[in-house]
C-alpha cells in the first residue's frame, strides 16, 4: 500500500514520465525507482537556477530540458539524447544523479527508435560515463537493467551479476526483481525461481512487482493457468492484485488472441473496483498486434475513455506499432484521439505525427501512400502527402521521396524544382564519394525523365555540382551531360562553383572552353569577389571576355530572367546585343572600382589594357560614372583607355577556343571574325583562284590595327598599296592614328603626306587630330603640336575619318550643332592634363588659349581645372589662387574651386579663402558660395568652422545643396563626411536634417554596420528628427537581413486612394475589406519563440524552435537566439550545424552571436569547422569577428600550434611585395599569437623569425605582440631589442594586453614599467591617459587611494583630465571620499563623440576591447535592452 502511495504521489509530479516507464510486457514500477527520480526531478525543479548558473558544463539545464519534454509530450527524442551524451563527452564529466537520469531515458521514453537502436544508445553512454571515471552504484546498474528490460534485449542475468561483483558493487532487491523479470521474459521460471531462493537466503522481501514479474515469465512460458493461479498465492501472500497486476495477465493472454477472457477479466476487476487505465488498455492492444491478433483490438478500442493524458499515451503507443509495422491498428487508435479545433471552429489536421513515423521507420511506400490518401480523404489531415514528402525529403529518402513525388503529380499537384534540392544535399557523411556523385546524377535523370522537370541554372548550379565531390570540373560538366543537362548550363555553373571558391583562374579556362550565356545578374559579384581574393587580373580579363561574347546569345528562359543582366536590363527590352554588351561591361569595371579600395587604380588599369587589347566596348554613361567615381584618382591612362572603350569602334578579337572531345572548332561566319594571319590565308587562297578578294583586304587592314600591332600593319599597307589596292580614306585614318598613340610620330606625319599627294581632300577628323597633338606632347615637341592643331583647326567639325563614309564635308556651321561627345572631350582633357601633371604653367596656359582661339574646346570646368592643378601639382597655392581669380573674372566659372579650398584651409589661409569665397560669390552668389565652403570644412574634418557657417543669422537653407551634398558623400563613400555634416547642422532647426540621416544610413547599410545603422534611429530619437516611412523601412529590412530585432513599428506601403467624394465612401469599405482579407498569422510555435527570445529565457527558446515547424522561415534574429540558446546549453554540435546553414546561404549570425559561438568552438579546438567557416565567409565578416584571431586560438587549443605556425610561415613566404604583405598582415592573428607564445616558448624562435619579415614591410603588429609578451614576463633583455630595432620610432604602439593584465591582477608596478617605457615614444596624450587611467584604477582597487590621486597628479603634466577615463576619475573621487580626503578635481562631464577613426596608440587588434571600462559599459547596454524588452513583453 506505501508502494501505490508513494506511485501516486510520483505520477502527480512527473505525469508524463509515470505513463511511459512501462514495460512492453511486464508492469513494474518499483518504489525504490520512484523515489529516487522524483528526487532528481524535484532537485532540478528547486535548484534548477542555482545548478545552471554553477554548472560549468550546462548538464543540468540539458537534462531540465528533457525532463520537460516528458512533461509535455511524454516521450524525448534520440537527438536530444545524442545531444546529452555529446556534452558529457565535451565537458569530460557528469554527476552521479545526471548520469543516472541519462541512462534512465533510453527506454520506452524514446518510442520513435527501435528498441536495439535504443540499446546501443544506452550502451555507449555507459561506456562513455565508465571512460570518464563517472561514479556509478547499483542505482545506475538498476537503472540499465531497466532500459534492457524495455527494449527485450538479451543479455545473461549471471554475467550481469558477474559484473556487478567484480566492482565491488552488491546488488540489492531492486536488482534481482529485475533479473527476474529478465528471467520471466524469456519465460525461464526456472531461472526466476533461482534467483527468489537466493532473495530468501538474503531474506530479501518479496514484493507486488515480484509476482508481476511471474505472471509475465508463466506466460511467455505459454502457461496461461500458472499465471492465472499466481493471483491466489498473492492473495495468500496478503497482497492485492493491483491493474499493473491485471495488465500484465491480460498481456499473457493476449498473446494468444483469447479477447473473450480479456474482456471478461476487464469487467471482474470493475466489479472488484480496479480500473485499467487507458494506458494499460492502450498496452493489451498493442501485444495484442504485435503477437499477430490485430483483428482482434476493436472490443478493446470501445473500451478507452479517454482520460486527461490519453492523446500522448496513444501517440507512444502508436509510434512503438509503426515500428513493429502495424499500420492498421495505427490507424485505429489515430481515430480515437480526440481531434482539437481551429480558431474557426474546424478541426485541426491530426496524424502527422504516424506519417513521419512511417517515413522514419522506412515502412514501404505503397503502404505510406495509401495511408496518406486515406487520411486525406477521410478528411484527417489534406496535408498528409506534403508532410510526407517534406519528411523524406530531409531524411535523403531517395526513393520514397520519388514515390511520393509521382503519386502528387497524379493529383495534379504542382513538382517544383526545390523539392529535389535536399536529396542532392542529404546523407552526404553516410555515402562515398561516388555514391554521392551517383544520387546527384540519378536525381537529375529523374527530374526529366520521370517528372519531365528540366533542372534549372540554379538547381545545378547551387544544388547539383557542389554536392558532386569531383574535382575536375571537365569531368563534371562530361556526367552532367550524360543525365541530359547541355553543356552551356553544366559549364556555366561549374564556372559558378568555380568563382565561388575564388578559383577564377579555373572559371575562366571552363569559360574558354565552352561557348553559355554567363548571366551577368549571377555572375558580377562572384566574380569581383574572387578577383579581390586571388588577383589574377589574366584569368578576369578571359571570363570576362566569355560573359561579354555570351550576352550575343539568346538569353535563355530560364531563372536568370528574374535576375537581370544589367541593372534591370534585358536584350528584349529593344536595344541591340552591342548596348547590353557595353552596359554590362562597363557595369563589372564600376563593380571593380567601388570594390577595391586602395588600389583600385593599378586594378583598374590592367583590367582597362586587357579589355582595350581585346577589342572590347563599354557605354559612354558607364564610362562616366567610373570616371567620376575616380574622382581625383583619375590618371590620364585610365581616361585614355576609357576613352577607347566607350569610342565604338574596337572590334573583338578572335578568341582561340581549345576543342572539346571530338567537337571541332567552329569556323567563322564572317571575316569579321578572322585574325590577320586567317585572313591572308584566304586572300592568298582567292587570289590563286582568281577571284575577288578586295573586300577582304580592308578587313585584313582593320584586323591588324585591332591587334594593336604596327610593325604588321606598315607591312601590310605597302604590300596593298605595291598592289596598286585604293586603301580608303577611313583606314588610312585609323593606321595613322595606331601611329601616333604608338608613339610613331614620324612614319604618322609621312603617311599623312603620302596620303594627301595623292588624296589631297583627305582630312583627318577632329578626334585624330587631338590623338596626333597628344602624341606631340608626349613626345614633348610642345611648339610642333600648336602648329599642328592650327593647320587643321578647320577639320574639328568634319565627319570622323572611322566612319563608314568615304567623302569628307566641311562647313563651319556644322559645329554649332554637332554635339560634343564624351570622347573628344577626354581627348582634349588629357591634351592639357599632360601639361598640367608636368607643372608647365606656360605651356598650359598657351595651350588652353590655342585651343580655344582654335574653336578646339569651349571654355568649361573640365579643361579650366588644368589651369588650377597645373600650380596646385607645385603647391603653389598663391599662383593657384592668381589663376582662378582669373578665370573667374573672365569666364565666370570656378574650376577646382572644392581642392583649392580644402587647400588653403589646410594650410590655415584665412586671406586667400576670404578672397576665394568673395570670388565665388560674384559667380555663383552668397549663399552658394557659404554652403561649398560649408561642405569643404567639413571635407576637411572642420566642424566647427562649418558650423558657425550655419549658424549665421539670415542665411537661407538651399535644401537642394545639402540633399546634392548627402548623395555626393554617399556615393564616393564619404561616411566620416555625411557624419560631420551631421555634426554640424544638430541644433540647427532650420535645416532638415533628415536627408542627412537617411543617407547615412544608406552608408552604414553599403558597409553592413548593423549596430551603427541601429544607432543612428536612437540618435534621432534624442535630437527629436522624426525618420521618415523610407528611413524606417530601409534600416527595418537592413536589421532584419542582419539578424537584429526591429524595435519599431514598420509602416505599411503606401495605397492608392480614391479620389473626389468616392474617397470617403469607399474608404470604410476598403478598409473593412482590408481587416476581411486573410493576414498571414505566425504559427502558435513562432509566437511562443518570439516571446520567449523577448524573455531572454534559453530553456523556452529551445523548447519552443523544438516545436517549430521545419517550414517555418525563421529571421536572423530568432536564428541567432536560437544558436545563442544552444550556446548556453553546451549543445555546441547542434550549434554548429545552424551556423553552418546559415553561413551556407550567404548570411551570417548577428555579430555578437557570431563572435560567441567562435570563441566556444576555439575552446573546443574545432579547427575542421573553423576551415569550413573559413570558406563560406568575407575577409570584411572576418575582421569583424577576429576570425583569424580565434582560429589561431582553435589550433592552440586543439594541439596545433606547430602546424599552424607553420601556415603563417609559408603565407609570408609567398609574399612579393608591400602590397601583398598589407594583405597578408591583415589576417595575422595579432591576438591569437599570445597563446602560441604563452604556451609553446619552443616557438619563440621561429615567431620572432617570422615578426621580423613583416617588419620589413613596416608592419610592427606582429613584433608588436612578441613584445608585449616579452614585456609581461619580465624578460627585460629581449623586450628592449624589439624596442630599440623597431618600436622605439613608432607611431602607433599597442599596449593594451598589458594594461588589461595590469587591471586585473592589481599590479601598479606593470603600469609604471610601462609608463618608463613609453616616456620617450610617440604614443599620444590619449594613449597616457588610458595607461595613467589603469594605473589609478590599480592603486583604488588596492585602497590606496594617495598614491591614486599622486599619480593622477604626475598623469596631469603629461596629458590633460579628459584623456583619463571618467570611471576612473570617478572611483578615485569615491574611494577619497570614504577616508574623508577631498577630490580636488571636477570629472569632466560625459560627451558623445562622432565616429572617427581613432589616432590613438592605444588600440590593440589583439584585444577584444579597449578596456574592462569599455566591457562593462557593453554589458551593462546589454542587459538595459534586455530588461527593457521584459518591460515591454
Amino acid at each position: 500500500m506505501a508502494s501505490l502511495l508513494r506511485s501516486s504521489k510520483f505520477v502527480r509530479y512527473f505525469a508524463g514520465f509515470a505513463r511511459n516507464v512501462v514495460f512492453n510486457t511486464a508492469r513494474e514500477t518499483e518504489s525504490s525507482l520512484v523515489q529516487q527520480t522524483q528526487c532528481l526531478c524535484g532537485n532540478f525543479t528547486s535548484g534548477f537556477a542555482t545548478a545552471a548558473a554553477n554548472s560549468p558544463s550546462g548538464l543540468d539545464r540539458s537534462l531540465k530540458r528533457l525532463d520537460e519534454d516528458v512533461r509535455r509530450s511524454g516521450r524525448i527524442s534520440r537527438r536530444d539524447l545524442e545531444e546529452v551524451l555529446e556534452e558529457i563527452r565535451q565537458n569530460r564529466s557528469a554527476s552521479s544523479a545526471q548520469s543516472l537520469l541519462v541512462i534512465r531515458c533510453c527506454g520506452n521514453l524514446v518510442p520513435e527508435e527501435l528498441p536495439e537502436v535504443r540499446t546501443a544508445l544506452v550502451q555507449e553512454i555507459w561506456k562513455t560515463l565508465k571512460r570518464l571515471n563517472v561514479t556509478m552504484d547499483v542505482s545506475h546498474y538498476n537503472a540499465l537493467l531497466r532500459v534492457y528490460l524495455d527494449n527485450e534485449h538479451s543479455f545473461s542475468p549471471t554475467e550481469f551479476l558477474a559484473d556487478l561483483q567484480s566492482n565491488g558493487i552488491e546488488p540489492n532487491r531492486v536488482t534481482y526483481q529485475r533479473l527476474i523479470s529478465r528471467y520471466c521474459q524469456q519465460g525461464d521460471i526456472e531461472g526466476a525461481t533461482k534467483i527468489l531462493e537466493f532473495m530468501r537466503e538474503k531474506q530479501l522481501p518479496v514484493n507486488e512487482y515480484v509476482f508481476n514479474a511471474l505472471i509475465m515469465g508463466h506466460s511467455q512460458a505459454d502457461d496461461l493457468e500458472s499465471a492465472t493461479g499466481i493471483l491466489a498465492v498473492m492473495a495468500q501472500a496478503g497482497l492485492q492484485p493491483s491493474a499493473d497486476t491485471y495488465t500484465t495477465l491480460l498481456c499473457g493472454y493476449a498473446r494468444k488472441g483469447d479477447i473473450e477472457y480479456i474482456l471478461k477479466t476487464i469487467d471482474s476487476c470493475e466489479q472488484k473496483e480496479v480500473f485499467l487505465l487507458d494506458k494499460d488498455i492502450l498496452e493489451i492492444v498493442y501485444t495484442l498486434a504485435t503477437n499477430g491478433h490485430a483483428e482482434k483490438v476493436d472490443p478493446l478500442l470501445e473500451r478507452i475513455r479517454r482520460q486527461a493524458g490519453y492523446n500522448q499515451d496513444a501517440v507512444n503507443v502508436i509510434l512503438r506499432l509503426i515500428n513493429k509495422g502495424q499500420e492498421e491498428v495505427s490507424l485505429k487508435l489515430l481515430r480515437t484521439m480526440p481531434r482539437a479545433s481551429k480558431n474557426d471552429g474546424e478541426l485541426a489536421n491530426t496524424g502527422g505525427f504516424l506519417v513521419r513515423q512511417l517515413v522514419r521507420a522506412q515502412r514501404p511506400a505503397e503502404k505510406l501512400i495509401a495511408i496518406c490518401r486515406e487520411l486525406q480523404e477521410s478528411g484527417m489531415n489534406d496535408r498528409a502527402f506534403l508532410v510526407a514528402l517534406e519528411t523524406a525529403l530531409k531524411a535523403g529518402s531517395v526513393e520514397t521521396s520519388f514515390a511520393l513525388l509521382k503519386e502528387l503529380a497524379t493529383q495534379q499537384q504542382p513538382i517544383r524544382q526545390h523539392f529535389f534540392w535536399p536529396l542532392m544535399c542529404g546523407n552526404r557523411a553516410k555515402m562515398s564519394q561516388e555514391a554521392r556523385t551517383e544520387n546527384v546524377l540519378l536525381v537529375l535523370r529523374t527530374m526529366m525523365e520521370e517528372f519531365s522537370i528540366h533542372p534549372s541554372s540554379e538547381t545545378i548550379r547551387d544544388y547539383a555540382i557542389p554536392n558532386m565531390p569531383v574535382t575536375n570540373s571537365e569531368i563534371a560538366i562530361q556526367l552532367l551531360r550524360s543525365v541530359g543537362i547541355s553543356s552551356a548550363v553544366a559549364s556555366s555553373s561549374c564556372a559558378h562553383h568555380a568563382l565561388e571558391r575564388n578559383n577564377l583562374k579555373e572559371a575562366a579556362n571552363i569559360a574558354g572552353r565552352y561557348r553559355a550565356y554567363y548571366s551577368p545578374g549571377v555572375f558580377r559579384k562572384p566574380l569581383v569577389q574572387a578577383l579581390v581574393q586571388s588577383r589574377d587580373y589574366d584569368s578576369y580579363i578571359r571570363f570576362s571576355r566569355s560573359l561579354y561574347d555570351g550576352l550575343k546569345r539568346s538569353r535563355p528562359s530560364e531563372d536568370e530572367t528574374a535576375e537581370g543582366a544589367v541593372e534591370g536590363a534585358d536584350t528584349s527590352s529593344g536595344r541591340n546585343a552591342d548596348t547590353v554588351q557595353g552596359e554590362t561591361l562597363g557595369c563589372m569595371l564600376f563593380d571593380v572600382v567601388t570594390t577595391f579600395k586602395t588600389d583600385r587604380v593599378e586594378v583598374l588599369e590592367r583590367l582597362l589594357t586587357g579589355f582595350v587589347n581585346q577589342g572590347l566596348s563599354i557605354s559612354g554613361e558607364l564610362a562616366e560614372r567610373i570616371q567620376e567615381r575616380l574622382g581625383a584618382e583619375l590618371t590620364s591612362e585610365i581616361s585614355s583607355m576609357l576613352s577607347k572603350l566607350a569610342a565604338g569602334d574596337l572590334q573583338p578579337v578572335e578568341v582561340e577556343r581549345p576543342a572539346i572531345g571530338n567537337q571541332r572548332s567552329r569556323q567563322a561566319n564572317s571575316a569579321g571574325n578572322l585574325s590577320v594571319p586567317q585572313l591572308e590565308r584566304l586572300i592568298t587562297d582567292l587570289e590563286n583562284r582568281k577571284e575577288n578578294a578586295n573586300g577582304l583586304k580592308a578587313q585584313l587592314i582593320r584586323s591588324a590595327i585591332r591587334s594593336n600591332d604596327v610593325p604588321k600593319v606598315a607591312e601590310v599597307v605597302q604590300r596593298l598599296e605595291s598592289e596598286n589596292y585604293v586603301i580608303s580614306p577611313a583606314i588610312y585614318g585609323q593606321v595613322m592614328e595606331l601611329y601616333a598613340t604608338n608613339g610613331k610620330l614620324e612614319e604618322a606625319f609621312d603617311l599623312l603626306k603620302r596620303v594627301k599627294s595623292k588624296q589631297p581632300d583627305f582630312v583627318l577628323d577632329r578626334i585624330k587630330v587631338v590623338r596626333f597633338a597628344q602624341g606631340l606632347l608626349e613626345a614633348e615637341r610642345f611648339d610642333e603640336a600648336l602648329r599642328f592643331l592650327q593647320e587643321h583647326a578647320s577639320n574639328k567639325t568634319t565627319i570622323s575619318t572611322a566612319a563608314s563614309s568615304e567623302q569628307v564635308t566641311e562647313g563651319n556651321e556644322a559645329e554649332n550643332t554637332e554635339p560634343v561627345d564624351f570622347v573628344y572631350n577626354s581627348a582634349c582633357w588629357r591634351l592639357l592634363n599632360i601639361l598640367a601633371e608636368k607643372g608647365n604653367v606656360e605651356q598650359v596656359g598657351g595651350l588652353f588659349d590655342h585651343l580655344i582661339a582654335q574653336r578646339y574646346i569651349k571654355p568649361q570646368n573640365i579643361f579650366l581645372g588644368s589651369l588650377i592643378k597645373v600650380h596646385l601639382v607645385k603647391d603653389d597655392l598663391p599662383s593657384a589662387m592668381t589663376a582662378f581669380e582669373q578665370i573667374c573674372q573672365r569666364y565666370r566659372a570656378t574650376p577646382w574651386k572644392t581642392e583649392l579650398t580644402c587647400r588653403l584651409i589646410q594650410a590655415e589661409d584665412a586671406a586667400n579663402l576670404q578672397r576665394l569665397t568673395d570670388l565665388s560669390t560674384e559667380v555663383h552668389g552668397e549663399v552658394n558660395s557659404l554652403y561649398d565652403l560649408v561642405f569643404a570644412f567639413v571635407d576637411c574634418g572642420r566642424i566647427r568652422q562649418a558650423r558657425k557657417i550655419l549658424e549665421t543669422p539670415g542665411l537661407r537653407t538651399r535644401y537642394q545643396r545639402i540633399q546634392t551634398a548627402c548623395e555626393r558623400y554617399q556615393q564616393e563613400g564619404k561616411t566620416s563626411s555625411l557624419e560631420g555634416l551631421m555634426e554640424a547642422t544638430k541644433d540647427l532647426n532650420h535645416i532638415d536634417r533628415g536627408e542627412i540621416y537617411h543617407k547615412l544610413l544608406q552608408s552604414y547599410i553599403n558597409e553592413r554596420d548593423a549596430d551603427k545603422a541601429l544607432g543612428l534611429w536612437t540618435r534621432m530619437q534624442e535630437e527629436s528628427v522624426s525618420p521618415t516611412d523610407a528611413f524606417l523601412t530601409e534600416l527595418a529590412n537592413f536589421l532584419t537581413t542582419n539578424g537584429y530585432d526591429v524595435p519599431f513599428a514598420v509602416p505599411e506601403a503606401p495605397k492608392a486612394k480614391p479620389a473626389g467624394k468616392a474617397a470617403s465612401k469607399a474608404a470604410p469599405a476598403a478598409s473593412t475589406k482590408r481587416n476581411q482579407q486573410p493576414q498571414p498569422q505566425l504559427a502558435p510555435a513562432v509566437k511562443d519563440l518570439k516571446q520567449a527570445i523577448k524573455m531572454n529565457d534559453a530553456d523556452r527558446i529551445l523548447a519552443a524552435y523544438e516545436a517549430v515547424n521545419p517550414n517555418e522561415k525563421l529571421n536572423l534574429t530568432e536564428q541567432s537566439a536560437i544558436i545563442e540558446a544552444l550556446i548556453n546549453r553546451d549543445r555546441l554540435g547542434e550549434a554548429t550545424k545552424k551556423v553552418m546553414s546559415i553561413l551556407e546561404q550567404n548570411l551570417f549570425p548577428i555579430p555578437r552571436t557570431f563572435k560567441y559561438f567562435l570563441n566556444k568552438l576555439a575552446n573546443s579546438g574545432d579547427v575542421t569547422t573553423f576551415e569550413r567557416i573559413s570558406s563560406l565567409i568575407s575577409d570584411d565578416l572576418k575582421r569583424q569577428v577576429s576570425f583569424d584571431n580565434r582560429f589561431c586560438h582553435a589550433n592552440v587549443a586543439g594541439g596545433n600550434a606547430e602546424q599552424y605556425l607553420r601556415r603563417l610561415e609559408e603565407a609570408c613566404e609567398k609574399l612579393k611585395t608591400k602590397e601583398e604583405a598589407i594583405v597578408a598582415a591583415k589576417h595575422f592573428p595579432v591576438g591569437g599569437a599570445s597563446g602560441i607564445l604563452s604556451q609553446h616558448p619552443e616557438l619563440h624562435e621561429r615567431y620572432l623569425q617570422l615578426a621580423e619579415q613583416y617588419a620589413k614591410w613596416d608592419l610592427l603588429a606582429p613584433i608588436n605582440a612578441l613584445w608585449i609578451h616579452y614585456f609581461i614576463a619580465g624578460e627585460s633583455d629581449k623586450a628592449n631589442a624589439i624596442w630599440d630595432r623597431h618600436l622605439a620610432q613608432s607611431s602607433r604602439i599597442m599596449f593594451q594586453k598589458v594594461i588589461q593584465l595590469a587591471r586585473d591582477t592589481k599590479d601598479d608596478a606593470l603600469c609604471r614599467r610601462l609608463l618608463e617605457q613609453l616616456q620617450n615614444s610617440k604614443i599620444s596624450e590619449k594613449g597616457k591617459g588610458l595607461i595613467y587611467s589603469c594605473l589609478i584604477d590599480t592603486l583604488v582597487g588596492k585602497n590606496q587611494p594617495e598614491q591614486g590621486l599622486l599619480a593622477l597628479e604626475t598623469a596631469l603634466k603629461e596629458t590633460c583630465l579628459e584623456n583619463v577615463n571618467r570611471t576612473a576619475l570617478k572611483r578615485l573621487s569615491d574611494s577619497l571620499s570614504a577616508k574623508g580626503l577631498p577630490f580636488p578635481y571636477a570629472i569632466p562631464a560625459k560627451t558623445v563623440k562622432a565616429a572617427e577613426p581613432s589616432s590613438t596608440s592605444s588600440s590593440d587588434s589583439d584585444s577584444e576591447s579597449s578596456s574592462d571600462e569599455e566591457a562593462k559599459k557593453k554589458a551593462a547596454r546589454a542587459q538595459s535592452g534586455k530588461q527593457e524588452s521584459t518591460k515591454k513583453a
